[in-house]
Order: C-alpha cells, then structure tokens, then sequence
C-alpha cells in the first residue's frame, strides 16, 4: 500500500478547510440568522402588565415585537419591552434577515396585576 504524499494531505486538508468555511458563511442562507429570546416562558402567570424582552438577533435586518420595529446594537442585542392588558396576551417577536427570511416566536401569556387603587395623599396647605 501506498502512503499518501504530504502534498496530496496538505491539499485535502486546504480542501476541507475552504468546505467547512463556505457551509459555515452560508448557514444563514439555508437556516436563516439565529433569533434567542431571554423573556418569560410561554404559557407563562405575570403579577406585572409589562414584559420586558431582552436577546440577540445576529444578522438580522429588522426585528419587530408585535409589529413595532425594535432598535439592535451591532451584536444584535436588543432591549425592549411590551405592555400587556389584563388576561390572555399574544406577544409575537419576528425577525427578517438580510436574504429575506423571516423567523418568529409567539409567547402567550397571562397578564394578572394586582388590584391597587390609586389614592391622592391629603396635603394641608398653610
């Protein structure tokens, strides 16, 4: 049997170099950019009426939190928040990437803020 020549091993080992590369940088292309949420879990008992959503969206062209376009730094970090109404809440975050795909996740919640009545303090004026 024969051993392979050190040229023959260095051009197979450039070859699948160059492959790994080429996959990797088109990995968006197929998939679409990667969108991570770090907010309340779905199906989720809220005590407050805002939800504040915090993530990364790489790669993103534009990210909007139930329809609102939402700013991003040049990571793709995002800090927001939505305000939920009393009872069942909808909150869809929706991403479209620079290839036109578009990712979304939808939470539903249940917004149950405490009952407080607000009351104006008595100020006795001189």
């Amino acid at each position: 049997m024969k051993k392979p020549s050190l040229k023959k091993i260095l051009f197979f080992t450039i070859l699948c170099s160059i492959c790994a590369i080429v996959i990797y940088d088109t990995k968006d292309i197929l998939f679409g950019a990667p969108l991570s949420i770090n907010t309340a879990s779905d199906g989720a008992t809220l005590s407050s009426s805002y939800l504040p959503i915090t993530g990364t969206a790489s790669h993103a062209g534009t990210l909007q939190i139930n329809g609102r376009t939402v700013a991003m730094d040049r990571q793709g970090q995002f800090s927001d928040g939505a305000l939920l109404s009393p009872g069942y809440n909808i909150v869809e975050i929706s991403q479209t990437d620079r290839f036109g795909k578009e990712k979304r996740k939808i939470i539903h919640l249940v917004a149950e803020p405490s009952s407080s009545v607000a009351t104006a303090m008595s100020i006795h004026y001189q």
